[in-house]
């Protein structure tokens, strides 16, 4: 089932939250509202080489390599870098992290 079918069902005016391993399901959302995407799976890039611009991400989208970022569709999608690793137990200029995200109430008053 897609996630614009899932957050069909909730109500309007809700916090839509999508937790996904992969913060490429962040760029399959065609047209649901989604106040943020939550997900892993890069380890940050788990091995950061200086000299290169490019990190190794095992994702499709390259700018998802940890923190707050933007999917196409302008949805905020979190990347947390994990305590973990893979392959190989190694991780080179990429510490690791448990993110503490804090979610508050923001009432926007709407000017007409």
């Amino acid at each position: 089932m897609s996630i614009d079918t899932l957050v069909e069902r909730i109500p309007a005016g809700e916090c839509r939250i999508v937790l996904a391993h992969n913060p490429d399901t962040a760029d399959t959302v065609e047209h649901a509202a989604i106040d943020l995407f939550i997900s892993g799976h890069t380890h940050g890039g788990q091995v950061t080489v200086p000299f290169l611009r490019t990190k190794v991400l095992p994702v499709k989208n390259k700018n998802y390599s940890s923190g707050l970022k933007q999917s196409a569709k302008r949805h905020p999608v979190f990347i947390s870098r994990g305590i973990g690793w893979s392959i190989i137990p190694l991780r080179v200029r990429c510490s690791p992290e448990i993110a503490v995200i804090t979610l508050t109430n923001q009432d926007i008053a709407l000017k007409g």
